[in-house]
This record gives C-alpha cells, sequence and structure tokens, in this order.
C-alpha cells in the first residue's frame, strides 16, 4: 500500500531499524542496518561509526520519494518529470 510522504516522515522516529537496500553513492552500506538516533522535520540521523556518532539524512522534496509496504525509495528528480527516466540512488526498508 502506497503511503505519503508525511507518513513516511512519522513511521521514521527514534529507535526504528532501516536497512539499506541500495546506496547509489555508497554501495559499502549496502545491506546495513542502522537505527535512527535523532529526527528533526527537515533530517534524521543514524547512529554511526563517525566522530559524531551520527551519519544524517536530509529530506528532499516529497516527489523525490516513493513509500510503499516500509520500502522507501529515493530518486534523483521529482516523478512529476514525466518524459523523464529517473535513477534511483537510494533505497531503505523500514524493518523495526
Amino acid at each position: 500500500m502506497k503511503k505519503s510522504f508525511n507518513q513516511m516522515k512519522k513511521d521514521l522516529h527514534v529507535g526504528v531499524k532501516v536497512k539499506t537496500i541500495h546506496n547509489f553513492i555508497k554501495p559499502e552500506k549496502d545491506g546495513a542496518v542502522r537505527e535512527i538516533a535523532k529526527v528533526q522535520t527537515n533530517a534524521i540521523a543514524f547512529k554511526d561509526n563517525t566522530p559524531s556518532g551520527l551519519s544524517w539524512l536530509w529530506f528532499a522534496k516529497a516527489g523525490k520519494y516513493e513509500y510503499e509496504d516500509n520500502i522507501i525509495k529515493v530518486y534523483d528528480d521529482p516523478a512529476s518529470y514525466n518524459n523523464y527516466q529517473r535513477t534511483l540512488v537510494f533505497e531503505y526498508e523500514i524493518i523495526a
């Protein structure tokens, strides 16, 4: 069942675990399961081994997201570009 961008943001709360299915920028992150440690209106932060202890995921415009059956897909351009072949940049699964 498709869900809205706002519902996705509500589902991404502190303590939720998210599995990276596909990361175009950092393929070494594929398969990683990370826990959300902090939530803002425009971003979430995962617990990570960085010096700050957090790895941020900043939200882009709602049109770049598809959210269905706990799978979040992030594309390079909004769905409004009907004649443009969008590229999948990130894909995540909410697992807990």
